[in-house]
C-alpha cells in the first residue's frame, strides 16, 4: 500500500534536486532525496508525473514558435500514445498475472497428484512384497501337500497290495478248505476277531486321513501353485485309482467262493475309493482356486504397471510445468525490463530535447 506523507510537491523537489546533481532522476534516486522514507508504489507514479510535466515544459519551450494548433495535436498525439502505452502494458501484466498465478495452482496440483502417486506406489511395492511372502509361504505349504499326497498315495497303494495279498489267502484258504473243515469254527472265529480288528485299524486310519484332508483343504484354499505339478499328481492318482479298481475286480472274482470274505474286502474297498474320489474332488477345488489366484494376480500386476505408467506421465506433466514455469518467469522479467526502459524513455527523451 502507498505510504501516506509523501506529496507531490516532495517528489518534485527532489526529483528536482537529483537532476540538479547531474544524475537521472529515478524512484531509487527520488527515495534516497527524501531521507529514504516513501514506498516505491507511491513515489513512482508521482515521479512519472513529474517526467511528463517535464517532458511537455521541455516541448513547448523547444517547440515555442510553432503554432497553437500543432502544438496542441501533437500533445494530442503524444498523450494518446502515452496513454494506449500504459493501457498495453497494463495488459500485458494482468495476463501475465493471470497465467502466471494459473501455473502456479497447476503446478500445485501436479505435486499433489505426484504425492499421492509415490504414496500409490509405496503402497503397491509393499503390497507387492507382502504377496511375494505369501506366495513363498503358499509354495511352502504347497511342498507339505504334496509330501502327504505322495503319504497317501503310498497307503492307496498298500490297500491295493493288501487287495491282492487277500486274494492269494483266499486261494490258499480254498485249497486248504477241504484239509481244515474240522478247524473251520476256530478259523471263523479268528477271522472275525481279525476282521474286527482290521475295521477298527481302517476306521482310524479313515479318521486320520478325514483330518489330514480337512487340513489341506483349508490351506489349498489361498494357494498358488503350478497347473502343471497338480495335474500331473492328478493323473498319477487316477492312474493308482485305475489300477486299484482293476485289481479289485480281480480280487472280486476270486473272492467269489467265500462270499463272507469277499463282502468284507468288496467293503474295504468301496471305502478306499470313497476316500480316493472325495481326495479327487478336493483337488480340483485346489486346482480351480489356484487358477482363480493366478487371475487376481496377474491383473494386480497389469494394474501395478498402468499405474507406474501413471506416475511416469505425471513426473513428465511436472517438467514440463516447470519448463513452462521458467518460461513465464523469463517472459515476466523480460517485460519487467521492457517496463523499465519504457519508464526511462520519457526521461531520457527530455534529456534530449533539453536546451544546451
Amino acid at each position: 500500500m502507498a505510504r501516506t506523507g509523501i506529496l507531490y510537491s516532495d517528489v518534485m523537489k527532489a526529483a528536482q534536486i537529483v537532476a540538479a546533481d547531474g544524475r537521472n532522476p529515478t524512484v531509487d534516486s527520488v527515495r534516497e532525496a527524501l531521507g529514504s522514507t516513501g514506498s516505491k508504489s507511491t513515489i513512482a507514479p508521482l515521479l512519472k508525473r513529474w517526467k511528463e510535466e517535464q517532458q511537455r515544459d521541455g516541448v513547448v519551450k523547444t517547440e515555442a514558435g510553432l503554432p497553437a494548433e500543432l502544438m496542441e495535436a501533437m500533445r494530442g498525439v503524444y498523450d494518446k500514445q502515452q496513454r494506449d502505452l500504459a493501457q498495453q502494458l497494463d495488459s500485458a501484466m494482468q495476463e501475465h498475472r493471470t497465467a502466471l498465478a494459473a501455473t502456479q495452482e497447476q503446478l500445485k496440483k501436479t505435486e499433489t497428484e505426484r504425492l499421492k502417486l509415490v504414496e500409490v506406489r509405496t503402497a503397491l511395492t509393499q503390497e507387492l512384497r507382502a504377496t511375494q511372502q505369501a506366495l513363498a509361504q503358499l509354495k511352502e505349504e504347497h511342498h507339505h501337500r504334496a509330501v502327504t499326497l505322495a503319504t497317501l498315495h503310498s497307503d492307496n497303494a498298500g490297500l491295493s497290495q493288501r487287495l491282492a495279498d487277500r486274494g492269494e489267502e483266499v486261494a490258499a484258504l480254498n485249497r486248504q478248505l477241504a484239509q481244515v473243515r474240522s478247524q473251520f469254527d476256530h478259523y471263523q472265529e479268528a477271522s472275525a476277531r481279525q476282521r474286527q480288528e482290521e475295521r477298527q485299524v481302517e476306521q482310524q486310519r479313515a479318521s486320520r486321513l478325514e483330518h489330514d484332508n480337512a487340513q489341506l483343504q483349508q490351506r489349498l484354499q489361498g494357494q498358488q501353485a503350478t497347473l502343471a505339478q497338480q495335474e500331473m499328481r492328478l493323473a498319477q492318482l487316477q492312474q493308482a485309482q485305475e489300477q486299484a479298481a482293476a485289481e479289485a475286480a480281480a480280487s472280486r472274482d476270486t473272492l467269489a467262493v467265500l462270499r463272507p470274505e469277499r463282502d468284507q474286502f468288496e467293503y474295504q474297498y468301496l471305502q478306499a475309493a470313497a476316500s480316493a474320489d472325495a481326495l479327487l474332488a478336493k483337488l480340483e477345488t485346489a486346482v480351480q482356486a489356484l487358477g482363480d489366484s493366478k487371475i487376481a494376480l496377474a491383473a494386480q500386476d497389469r494394474q501395478m504397471s498402468l499405474q507406474e505408467q501413471h506416475a511416469a506421465s505425471a513426473q513428465q506433466r511436472s517438467e514440463a510445468l516447470t519448463q513452462e514455469r521458467d518460461q513465464l518467469l523469463r517472459e515476466h522479467a523480460q517485460l519487467a525490463a521492457r517496463l523499465a526502459r519504457l519508464e526511462s524513455a520519457p526521461s531520457t527523451r527530455a534529456a534530449s530535447s533539453a536546451p544546451d
